[in-house]
């Protein structure tokens, strides 16, 4: 476990300091990198998806060719889809407006598939599609419930597991988002610190211990509050309750 005290030494950055904010930086310039690569990939995509439609309104195509292109055509706008939201997330523009709750989980599911299936996870959703949006930037949304999301995926990390995501309008002027897991829970003695900043109970170089600290600074600027329950061997639930858009 990592504490501010750990991080400096005679006023100087400490080397493990050093090594995080190198690897934070090498990460960065990735993310950067991978914006790049992703803005290419719409242009085939888009061929890909054309190019499926205009078979499928030749005649005299074959029942079993036509069920093959429109998979393809399914999977390329799945991933067309895909690509368009994580450049929208990787902007450093504010979307504005109001969020779709149910939207925003979808995507962070879709786009954290991978990441559970090697862990061995089962991505779960129960979405109420009456909720109102709510008044937040979309990509503020977004960055919230990736964080609880990928701090539960690495909490099962060698475990499997199941993650269920649900949200709910208790009343008018709320919407509720439940992310709970069947991980391996957090000791009564860490809970109360979780929030804390660099605090982390994870392995040395796996966490900067600032996640979930932003993660609640994110929702409470947003007006909103977040609550965690957990117990060792029981799995960890969080509830992010924000404020309902008003009603037209």
């Amino acid at each position: 476990m990592t504490t501010p005290e750990d991080r400096h030494i005679d006023g100087e950055i400490s080397h493990e300091l050093l090594k995080q904010l190198a690897y934070n930086e090498k990460m960065a310039e990735l993310g950067r990198i991978s914006a790049g690569v992703v803005h290419e990939l719409n242009a085939p995509l888009s061929v890909i998806v054309s190019a499926s439609q205009m078979i499928m309104r030749e005649e005299g195509v074959p029942e079993f060719v036509r069920e093959m292109i429109e998979r393809i055509n399914a999977e390329a706008q799945r991933l067309s889809q895909m690509t368009r939201g994580i450049l929208n997330f990787s902007s450093h523009e504010e979307t504005g407006g109001d969020a779709d709750v149910n939207l925003t989980i979808d995507f962070v599911l879709d786009f954290l598939c991978y990441e559970a299936s090697r862990r061995g996870v089962s991505l779960m959703r129960n979405l109420d599609h009456r909720l109102p949006v709510v008044p937040v930037d979309g990509n503020v949304l977004k960055q919230i419930v990736i964080n609880i999301t990928m701090n539960a995926l690495q909490a099962m990390e060698h475990e499997g597991g199941r993650l269920l995501v649900e949200t709910s309008s208790p009343n008018s002027s709320e919407v509720c988002i439940v992310i709970a897991d069947t991980g391996p829970g957090i000791a009564a003695g860490s809970l109360s610190r979780i929030f804390e900043p660099y605090f982390t109970t994870k392995s040395p170089g796996e966490g900067t211990g600032l996640g979930l600290f932003v993660t609640r600074t994110l929702v409470e600027n947003l007006g909103g509050r977040i609550e965690v329950r957990s117990a060792a061997g029981e799995g960890t639930s969080f509830t992010v309750v924000l404020p309902a858009g008003e009603s037209d």
